[in-house]
């Protein structure tokens, strides 16, 4: 199976918002599409799952247009990045549904829930389930199609620590069975630890595409170097070493709610409510978190801008920033931070 896209573009009120000329996905691979926020990713997947019709160019799987062949777009899926679930229905009722709705068999409804590690819930009402459980059953759309070109868009958003692991070796399961898998991400904490390549996108365009094996040892070609902007660094998984009571403690950078420095010492806090103490100063721990998502918005302050959940002004010139954990944590903001948040998510 092989995906292709050629000369694709996707212009909006006269101004080309994506441009790649050539892109190949082979069954079994794991692409993780990264790059800012507003760089295309989503645009990306809505036009190679026929969402959206591009503006030029073609987008082939096994040969067939997708733009035109229904029996070729029906081997494709797509995970949106919103949960779009009926929230009156239980899963098992909103499943029965989608295999309807797809024409699909019913019959293996019982083994999809138990691999999303739904059993348990799978007669309750959705609008009951936490976010994690909702994003577990989104997934299990894809568990159903089993399709030859699996698309995701911000698939671990909104979940916990156990659902990102779960569907980490479910994508790779489907892989392992022949389907292609595109998915979208910010960065790479999560997604390099399994991705087979990388592709990275600037303002719509393509900025990087390389295998991550060959990123990680070092060994990308020179005419792939010269489409490659950031450091090696950015793609390496990288864990956080702290000290928690007796314990060293390795934490994923995507686990970190913040980092702060008290008393001389410097302090994460996770998004489990966890503190330890890590011996690299915040500077440090800044340059060794370089590319991964985190800002630093005071000195003393360095926040998982996944974490954001809005930017609180006080007077002209005090400004906090409010996280989506549980207690939701308020973390000063330096004016000067606060300009380059603004620049950096164009609000």
């Amino acid at each position: 199976m092989l995906l292709e896209v050629c000369r694709l573009e996707k212009t909006c009120g006269g101004r080309t918002v994506l441009s790649i000329a050539h892109l190949q996905v082979q069954g079994g691979e794991i692409v993780a599409v990264v790059g800012p926020s507003g760089c295309g990713k989503t645009l990306l997947l809505h036009l190679l799952a026929g969402q959206l019709k591009p503006s030029g160019g073609s987008i082939t799987l096994d040969g067939c247009d997708l733009s035109r062949d229904r029996q070729a777009l029906a081997r494709v899926a797509l995970l949106f990045a919103e949960d779009l679930l009926y929230e009156r229905l239980t899963p098992r009722q909103f499943l029965a549904f989608y295999c309807t709705l797809y024409g699909l068999p019913s019959q293996g409804l019982d083994e999809v829930l138990a691999a999303v590690g739904l059993s348990d819930q799978a007669r309750r009402p959705i609008c009951k389930l936490s976010p994690s459980a909702k994003r577990r059953l989104s997934f299990a759309q894809l568990q159903l199609r089993q399709p030859a070109l699996a698309l995701l868009d911000e698939p671990v958003e909104r979940v916990d620590w156990d659902t990102a692991q779960l569907f980490a070796r479910l994508i790779q399961d489907l892989a392992a069975q022949g389907s292609a898998v595109v998915l979208s991400a910010k960065d790479l904490a999560w997604a390099g630890k399994f991705c087979s390549r990388v592709i990275e996108l600037e303002a719509g365009r393509l900025s990087g595409d390389y295998s991550y094996a060959a990123r990680q040892a070092g060994d990308v070609p020179k005419e792939e170097q010269s489409l490659t902007t950031v450091a090696p660094t950015r793609y390496v998984p990288y864990k956080v070493t702290a000290r928690r009571e007796d314990r060293i403690m390795l934490y994923d950078p995507s686990e970190v709610l913040y980092a702060t420095s008290r008393d001389g010492r410097t302090i994460l806090r996770t998004i489990n409510g966890e503190e330890a103490t890590t011996q690299l100063t915040l500077q440090e721990l800044e340059q060794r978190l370089s590319g991964r998502g985190f800002f630093k918005a005071h000195r003393a302050y360095l926040v998982n801008l996944q974490h954001i959940k809005a930017v609180i002004q006080f007077t002209r010139n005090s400004y906090t920033l409010q996280l989506d954990d549980p207690q939701e944590t308020m973390i000063p903001l330096s004016k000067q931070s606060e300009k380059e948040l603004q620049s950096l998510l164009d609000y």
